[in-house]
């Protein structure tokens, strides 16, 4: 088995149990790759080809909206990433994905895993067991958002992701959590104070 990769093969141990053949054949199609601060991985308009495994740093998923950068995902070490629709389907990305750190990804690409598929069962099931929680997290944060307060979203991303406070320019964390730039400061702010965050 490949020593490096390390988070894919933990990433997929939550989904399904691979024997020592499947698992020496999921290493053969891991690929390493190292990229500088705002590498771009995946364009507006291109043909998504890759799963990305953060093994080390962060990645951001963004479209545009007119002028402005509508943020949508931010992934970390351990965290997977992907222009999904684009990936699956085969039609053209209508997202950014770029790096915002010195990163280290392992990344499998549409023929790989198309290659996976064909090897095993397992992997099928795999697929269709990763493909399902991107669903089910998609609609669930979806409807949170709309339904929560920006002070209950700026609370529940704190508790999941307090690290991320630190490392993401606080545009980046508005524009994820859809709350106005002034009142996310103010709300950091009354953190940083030990206060308790207003409406």
């Amino acid at each position: 088995m490949m020593m490096t990769g390390a988070n894919v093969f933990n990433y997929i141990s939550r989904f399904v149990v691979l024997t020592e053949t499947e698992r020496k054949l999921l290493g053969q199609q891991i690929q390493i790759m190292t990229c500088a601060p705002k590498q771009v991985l995946t364009g507006i308009g291109e043909l998504e080809q890759h799963t990305y495994f953060i093994e080390k740093g962060l990645v951001r998923k963004y479209f545009y909206q007119g002028q402005d950068e509508i943020t949508v995902q931010l992934s970390k070490e351990g965290d997977i990433i992907s222009s999904a629709v684009s990936f699956l389907s085969g039609v053209p990305s209508e997202y950014v994905i770029e790096t915002m750190e010195e990163s280290t990804l392992a990344f499998i690409t549409k023929s790989g895993m198309d290659t996976l598929y064909e090897s095993s069962i397992n992997f099928e099931k795999m697929g269709r067991l990763i493909i399902l929680e991107w669903m089910l997290v998609k609609e669930r944060n979806d409807t949170f958002r709309m339904i929560s307060s920006p002070r209950e979203r700026f609370i529940r991303f704190v508790q999941e992701n307090p690290g991320l406070l630190l490392r993401v320019p606080q545009k980046y964390l508005a524009s994820l959590l859809d709350i106005k730039p002034e009142t996310f400061s103010r709300f950091k702010k009354q953190l940083a104070a030990g206060g308790q965050e207003k409406q």
